[in-house]
């Protein structure tokens, strides 16, 4: 074994080890922010409150874009589950109506259900709401009741008020719990209305968890399709403002009793500029849910 070791050189010293170079400390910040701005983005995100010229880091977002993400989901999330308090219509103004769903969470897996009136608003609408008007509104909280709350009285209250500065008349307040859009037609076929308006909470986005949407639709009956209806989002305040959507939603609505149809047969041309002429809107601030 001896002699075996040293034919293999076992013998033989170790070759001398190199000097390696000295290893300077890790940089503080690996990855460091585009320097470079984007004039067009940083333009643009005065104009909305989207996710517009963010940034990044190294292939990442920054921390502080992840941290507003996360809280504004979470807002998104807080009013998905948010619900109408039964005696919220009452005690503003509204006779309180319910879909034919029976909880929340039915609510958000039976979207068929909110489509209908249970028995017992079924008759409220036949018995206490105005029969033959030009225009039914119905407040709803959608998938949004924080917005519902928040924004569905006055938006309600501005509607009807433009309606009558048009000549139309409006029918019986009636605000609806755990509606879907499609409530409209029944609630407008009963009461013999020319045209049906909904006001309910929107699926919420980032951000924007108290956002209404209208609905609005000509000759209102059970069997009506998406392509019947015409419809205005974002309502709120860092959209289009209740006041300003309350001025268009009238005019559609006269529209439609003058057209005698809705939906994808409207000419929305005829309607003219409603709020004055185009043209960029205010610049708009994003509001910031952590600290930088």
């Amino acid at each position: 074994m001896s002699s075996l070791r040293e034919e293999l050189g076992s013998s033989d010293p170790l070759p001398p080890v190199p000097a390696l170079p000295p290893i300077p400390p890790p940089p503080a910040r690996v990855y460091s922010p585009r320097p470079e701005k984007s004039g067009f983005a940083a333009e643009a995100a005065r104009h909305t409150t989207a996710l517009v010229g963010i940034g990044h880091v190294g292939t990442r977002y920054a921390t502080d874009v992840v941290l507003q993400f996360q809280a504004e989901l979470a807002v998104a999330h807080a009013a998905v589950s948010a619900e109408l308090p039964d005696a919220w219509a009452e005690q503003h103004g509204f006779i309180g109506l319910r879909s034919r769903v029976t909880s929340h969470r039915e609510f958000l897996l039976r979207p068929d259900l909110g489509r209908r009136l249970d028995e017992a608003s079924l008759e409220l609408v036949r018995t206490r709401c105005q029969r033959g008007v030009d225009v039914q509104i119905i407040v709803a909280d959608g998938l949004s009741a924080v917005a519902c709350m928040q924004t569905g009285k006055a938006l309600h209250d501005a509607v009807a008020a433009a309606c009558t500065a048009r000549g139309l008349t409006v029918g019986t307040p009636v605000a609806a719990r755990f509606a879907r859009v499609w409530l409209e037609d029944e609630i407008g076929q009963e009461v013999g209305a020319k045209v049906a308006m909904i006001l309910l909470g929107e699926r919420p986005g980032l951000g924007t968890g108290d956002g209404l949407s209208a609905y609005v639709v000509f000759e209102p009956k059970l069997g009506k399709t998406d392509g019947d209806r015409n419809m205005i989002s974002n309502i709120h305040q860092r959209g289009i403002v209740p006041d300003d959507a309350a001025a268009r939603l009238a005019a559609l609505a006269q529209a439609m009793i003058a057209q005698r149809c809705s939906g994808v047969t409207l000419d929305l041309g005829r309607l003219g500029e409603v709020t004055g002429g185009r043209g960029y809107r205010a610049p708009q601030v994003r509001q910031r849910l952590v600290g930088s």
